[in-house]
């Protein structure tokens, strides 16, 4: 275990840098394997072989720590941005893309994941991920390509990364974990190609399928005459 005093502050020999490091990335990986509530300042200071008043004495309260393992590094703005500057025809499709990268990256995706899953139990977490993740990066797209309504086609093409980023990665639904991703890309980019770009007025429905024609029943057959007494 890395050496603290008795005030729980590292000693001279402990790599300052390279705990806080360690602590953060163990952090993340338990946020993404156990929930927020499944985590504690102690499991994490179990896991990367540190004393929990190293954990304390560098990120605070389990309620700090883990709200800053959800941070990314990435701008949205900066991702935005990025993608904008294509064609608007495959905006969609690059999304889906570059959303894809970052969460099956194994150098980028603990973040990502980390945040998912707070967010599903974290008050605080799930203000982040709609805040950077809905508001700001789908905001910025929905505000350049939009022809109207930017705010809810934002929201409804964040629902569909949102959602296969949850079965994918947490539930784990075997179909999406083994699914080629080039597949993904393609349908969760033209669903959110026509969120942020397609008629959203129209109010076409498909028409009912017809039902097969009923063969017409035999008439009853005449009854015979009483006979007359």
């Amino acid at each position: 275990m890395t050496s603290v005093d008795d005030g729980g502050q590292p000693t001279g020999a402990a790599d300052q840098a390279a705990a806080r490091r360690l602590i953060l990335e163990v952090a993340r990986g338990e946020l993404s394997e156990h929930g927020f509530d499944g985590v504690s300042i102690r499991s994490i200071a179990r896991r990367a072989g540190v004393d929990p008043r190293l954990v304390r004495y560098y990120y605070g309260t389990k309620q700090e720590l883990l709200l800053r393992a959800v941070q990314v590094d990435r701008d949205p703005r900066e991702l935005a941005a990025q993608i904008l500057a294509g064609s608007r025809r495959t905006l969609g499709r690059r999304t889906a893309g570059a959303l894809l990268e970052h969460w099956d990256n194994p150098r980028t995706a603990i973040p990502y994941r980390a945040r998912l899953s707070a967010s599903l139990t974290n008050d605080e977490a799930v203000g982040l991920l709609r805040d950077d993740f809905v508001a700001v990066f789908f905001g910025t797209l929905a505000r350049a390509v939009s022809p109207d309504r930017a705010e809810l086609r934002a929201a409804l093409a964040a629902a569909h990364v949102i959602g296969l980023a949850l079965c994918r990665y947490l539930v784990e639904d075997p179909v999406l974990r083994a699914a080629d991703p080039d597949e993904l890309i393609r349908q969760i980019g033209r669903a959110v190609q026509h969120c942020l770009t397609g008629d959203l007025t129209s109010t076409t429905e498909p028409a009912p399928t017809a039902e097969p024609a009923r063969a017409a029943e035999p008439a009853p057959a005449p009854q015979p005459a009483e006979a007359t007494t």
